[in-house]
């Protein structure tokens, strides 16, 4: 597995979002778009894998040789709306069918023009993560801008998280916070090694959306120390920790298989190390049993760091 992300922008993003990201594309109307010699592949293909009949699409540009040769089903790319701000990456998506092959008819179908021939074909997950957080995790410069290209990220920055699995695992089963102080400068390679020229892109999985009214309300009402092991980002990292802290539902959203309504009591704050720790089994540690896991330990964050 492989992640790219691209910077859409907001105007692009707002324009075609809802209608291929966001919105459901039938597959009979795929078929009936693709080039001619793969409609019996491609029909048998996504009739297999999306047997509801529909899915989410993505397209990435004619100019794109390095991400056209690089990109396989089962990859990962994440969707930028904005840089601004803290900015916003609100879709996962995780490569399920894609043909090397030009399919102009269908990215002018699905966007109004054939700037986009190279088609994926996926399920859209839904996320709260912010391109700021991002930036973060996997090490790159602050004033970084992917300005509207596909880039890939080095496998090697996701050692940290167990590789590209385990980051995408934290994607979907976390909560980021947005840590309100500058971030330091981290050196970062030439964009160049992990430049890809392209576009957008895939994923499939059950959709299940966090609230980020609700974590922000959480985080103000229950503030910004571990409820498991009492660690607080700003005691041990000074201004870059204040105001960091992970949201974690009592009853993970990826364990249910529907909508429901949450309140601040179904939520706790959370480390990223505690986090991760809850989250390493299926289904996840409950709360009380992994502080007694801790307790029996005798672990307390504030003990190991000054």
């Amino acid at each position: 597995m492989q992640l790219f992300f691209h910077g859409v922008g907001l105007k692009g993003a707002n324009q075609d979002f809802p209608k291929t990201v966001f919105g459901d594309v039938a597959v009979d109307e795929i078929v009936a778009h693709v080039p001619i010699e793969l409609r019996e592949e491609v029909n048998t293909t996504l009739t297999a894998q999306f047997p509801s009949g529909f899915c989410n699409v993505w397209g990435v540009p004619d100019g794109a040789k390095s991400i056209i040769k690089n990109l396989s089903p089962n990859d990962v790319m994440l969707l930028i709306k904005t840089t601004g701000g803290a900015g916003e990456m609100p879709a996962l998506c995780h490569v399920k069918s894609f043909w090397r092959q030009h399919m102009p008819e269908l990215s002018n179908f699905l966007w109004g023009s054939n700037h986009f021939p190279y088609v994926f074909f996926f399920k859209t997950q839904s996320i709260d993560l912010t391109w700021f957080q991002f930036k973060q995790d996997v090490n790159y410069m602050p004033k970084f801008r992917p300005s509207g290209n596909v880039y890939r990220v080095r496998e090697d920055r996701f050692v940290h998280f167990d590789g590209v699995e385990g980051y995408v695992n934290q994607i979907l089963t976390s909560s980021y916070a947005i840590t309100q102080s500058q971030p330091i400068e981290v050196e970062e390679d030439t964009p160049n090694t992990e430049y890809a020229e392209g576009e957008r892109k895939a994923k499939e999985v059950h959709y299940f959306k966090r609230n980020p009214k609700l974590v922000a309300e959480a985080k103000e009402k229950l503030g910004y120390v571990c409820y498991a092991c009492g660690f607080d980002f700003e005691k041990v990292y000074g201004d870059i920790g204040k105001n960091y802290i992970e949201c974690h539902h009592l009853n993970p959203l990826s364990e249910r298989d529907d909508a429901f309504a949450s309140t601040i009591d179904d939520v706790c704050m959370l480390c990223s190390n505690c986090h991760r720790m809850i989250h390493r089994s299926k289904p996840a540690i409950d709360i009380v049993e992994f502080k007694k896991i801790i307790n029996s330990h005798f672990i307390n964050h504030t003990d190991l760091w000054p």
